[in-house]
């Protein structure tokens, strides 16, 4: 019997084996199929058109969850269809929508693998983790609230993995961001408070600097306590209106983000607003 390696373990063993250049690129984006909708289908294939556009190739794309609610084996087959245009390795991390379904585990196991999983690239570990599936409650109800973050499990595998990375620079993929002190209101939901303390405990103490996320809808940048947080949750599921016009940081549009790291982990990232002709100016911007 022939064992089959998992797509997300292939994909990552895929990335560790590109050969290393700096600087370097990887795109994110998140939020494009919380349930079926071929309106969010058409902007997130529009949305891998441009990444698969880039020059120079990144290298790799993650998606950072919600992209097959509620979870059947035919929502992933219906994504993995739509990023098929991808010819660069791409990751996907789990989302609460992508757990709707009775059957939501064991469809992400055979579409995917592990929802936990690290590889590196040059100087940099990337560790993704299962940011959505909570803590069972007290009644061990396992049925993720909104905003579930990492569970207990996720949080030792991100503490464990780190300790053990040998590589200077550090990123953090998960679906949902930490609440960090109501950052992203109006739409404070967004942002996990179970098991918070313990993440950015973990992420302090191992020198991580970088954390991509998604689940708020729409683009926000922000430095907290050192660590630059990333958060593109515009793949195409409706968008935020509270955060349209909201600053030079944070803004309601259908995109991704496409961030550049060097050698010593200095980051630098812009927003591909889908649709947006190949030459216009992005969005939005940050560097070191």
């Amino acid at each position: 019997m022939t064992h089959q390696v998992p797509r997300n373990t292939r994909m990552a063993e895929c990335i560790g084996a590109t050969p290393v250049r700096y600087p370097f690129s990887f795109v994110i984006a998140g939020d494009s199929g919380a349930w079926p909708d071929p309106t969010a289908d058409a902007i997130f294939a529009q949305l891998s058109r441009q990444i698969a556009d880039l020059r120079p190739a990144p290298v790799f794309f993650a998606h950072l969850g919600d992209f097959a609610g509620p979870g059947t084996v035919a929502r992933h087959e219906h994504y993995l269809e739509l990023a098929s245009r991808l010819e660069i390795p791409n990751v996907c991390l789990i989302g609460n929508h992508d757990l709707e379904d009775p059957v939501a585990a064991a469809a992400w196991r055979a579409a995917h693998g592990p929802r936990n999983f690290h590889f590196a690239y040059g100087t940099t570990r990337f560790v993704a983790i299962d940011g959505a599936s909570g803590q069972t409650g007290d009644l061990g109800d396992t049925t993720p609230p909104d905003t579930a973050g990492p569970s207990v499990e996720a949080l030792a595998y991100l503490d464990e993995t780190l300790a053990a990375t040998a590589e200077p620079n550090r990123v953090v993929l998960l679906h949902a961001p930490p609440h960090l002190g109501g950052h992203y209101a109006p739409q404070p939901e967004c942002g996990f408070r179970q098991g918070e303390p313990e993440f950015l405990d973990i992420v302090r103490r191992h020198g991580v600097r970088l954390v991509c996320c998604a689940h708020g809808l729409g683009f926000d940048h922000h430095i907290h306590d050192g660590i630059r947080f990333v958060m593109s949750g515009g793949g195409g599921a409706a968008l935020y209106l509270s955060y349209r016009n909201a600053g030079s940081d944070r803004g309601a549009l259908f995109h991704a983000v496409e961030i550049t790291l060097d050698e010593r982990g200095a980051a630098r990232g812009r927003v591909l607003q889908a649709f947006a002709a190949p030459d216009s100016p992005p969005p939005f911007a940050f560097a070191d």
